[in-house]
């Protein structure tokens, strides 16, 4: 059932340094120039995220661009090779010696690039979402049925191949990993059809959805399997998408499919191995999974996987139970800023959110009730919105009446320091601002109000 619950949940689901006008000129070959507008990206501060290979495992080869109140910048950036990087929902390919002009929202296809490096970039604003089911497009491609669904997504496929064709100004490297995105998209878009369409429709017992699934991924394995021989080039780990779909092959029922008779590369084990121990490190900074990551990177032979690593030891290392809290910024909805240290001398139980995030939504009833639970007691609930701008918030927040005092914060020491890699999550720290559980129970849990009690007793 493990297994079962893993595929289908993934399938559900379907080095730089920067330089702003700082008086240095780096040699030509290794810079890129980028200035232009950043469009309602919730701050001034804008973080453009590496997506190469590593960028699995952690964030510090992250460009963090500074903007004016406009969203104008320019920034000059140390680039030695050609990488992917993301600004929001766009992915750019940014080359050595790329000088552009770019305009940017967080709706992709509205990007607009001029200059050196443009051509790819242009290319880049129609890539595919894997999340939303690649050439599926979220579901308004899915046909009546695979085999007709499968004909529309290869003809889409077909269609993208052919405009990448016709790309004159990029390398030769660039049309072969966006080869291999169009494959592995279109690998993702077989896959993920199970998820979208209404195969499982009926189905009432767990055998019959497991033999279901079985059935359907044995006759996926004519289709995929040749693909996925396709994909086994190191570099093109650099696509996002085809690490989302090498990732099947961890599931060993998948790998006797999908997988038999081909040799996965030595790097490419090692990604998902390390991969795997940061998981842990994100779920759960405690002794336990510190000390397992450390044993680990002993291991590690690819140095930029192994950097990443540490780095991530790091930050779970200043994240375990009695470590001193990590301060941050947060506003009201009147716009006054206050900082978590405000509330020192009180237990804090943080409820770190977004409108967006259903399971978020479900636990907000809970979280106010433990308010009035504890209503005059040494503690203060924080329900702390990460909305990318404020608007959805204040939205929500108009039609849905809190108790609680309500909060806002795209602070990077918040993001960053405490490792939000994913929302619901929730905070419980001390009166004396150290950490009691960075990763603390829910309040619709069993566990939350014996542990809030220890802390106020203590």
């Amino acid at each position: 059932m493990k297994k079962l619950t893993i595929m289908m949940a993934t399938a559900a689901l379907c080095c730089c340094m920067v330089s702003c006008n700082n008086g240095t000129k780096p040699e030509m070959e290794s810079t890129v120039h980028i200035k232009g507008q950043l469009i309602d990206m919730g701050g001034q501060n804008v973080r453009m995220r590496f997506d190469g290979a590593a960028s699995m495992l952690g964030d510090s080869r992250d460009v963090l661009l500074q903007t004016d109140a406009a969203g104008n910048f320019d920034t000059t950036l140390v680039l030695k090779e050609p990488a992917y990087y993301t600004i929001s929902r766009n992915t750019l390919y940014l080359t050595p010696g790329d000088d552009m002009t770019i305009k940017v929202t967080q709706t992709n296809t509205e990007a607009e690039f001029s200059g050196r490096g443009a051509e790819a970039n242009n290319y880049m604003k129609f890539r595919l979402f894997p999340k939303g089911g690649s050439y599926l497009e979220a579901g308004s491609n899915l046909r009546e049925d695979f085999t007709s669904t499968k004909e529309l997504i290869d003809s889409l496929a077909a269609v993208r191949m052919n405009t990448l064709d016709t790309l004159s100004n990029v390398s030769d490297e660039f049309k072969k990993l966006e080869t291999a995105r169009i494959k592995a998209d279109v690998i993702n878009s077989y896959i993920c059809y199970a998820s979208y369409s209404r195969m499982f429709a009926g189905i009432k017992t767990e055998e019959e959805m497991r033999a279901k699934w079985n059935e359907f991924n044995v006759s996926l394995t004519q289709y995929v399997a040749p693909m996925y021989k396709e994909l086994m080039d190191e570099d093109m780990l650099n696509v996002a998408v085809v690490r989302d779909v090498l990732s099947y092959q961890e599931d060993s029922t998948l790998t006797s499919l999908w997988f038999k008779d081909i040799t996965i590369p030595t790097r490419t084990m090692e990604l998902y191995a390390s991969s795997g121990i940061v998981s842990k490190l994100r779920e759960e900074a405690s002794e336990q999974t510190v000390n397992d990551a450390k044993v680990f990177l002993q291991t590690v032979q690819n140095a930029d996987f192994a950097a990443e690593i540490e780095g991530k030891i790091a930050q779970a290392s200043k994240l375990l139970p009695g470590q001193p809290a990590i301060d941050f910024e947060m506003t009201d909805v009147e716009g006054n800023v206050k900082r978590l240290a405000d509330f020192k001398g009180k237990a804090i139980y943080i409820d770190l959110w977004a409108t967006w995030c259903g399971p978020c939504i479900q636990e907000s009833p809970a979280f106010e009730a433990l308010g009035k639970k504890y209503a005059g007691k040494d503690i203060v609930f924080l329900p702390i919105s990460t909305d990318t701008t404020t608007k959805p918030w204040l939205r929500y927040l108009d039609a849905h009446k809190k108790e609680l005092i309500q909060y806002h914060s795209n602070d990077l020491a918040l993001k960053e320091s405490w490792a939000i890699m994913y929302i619901p999550r929730f905070i419980l720290i001390d009166k004396d601002f150290n950490i009691v559980n960075a990763y603390a129970p829910r309040p619709s849990s069993e566990e939350i109000s014996p542990l809030i009690d220890s802390v106020l007793n203590k």
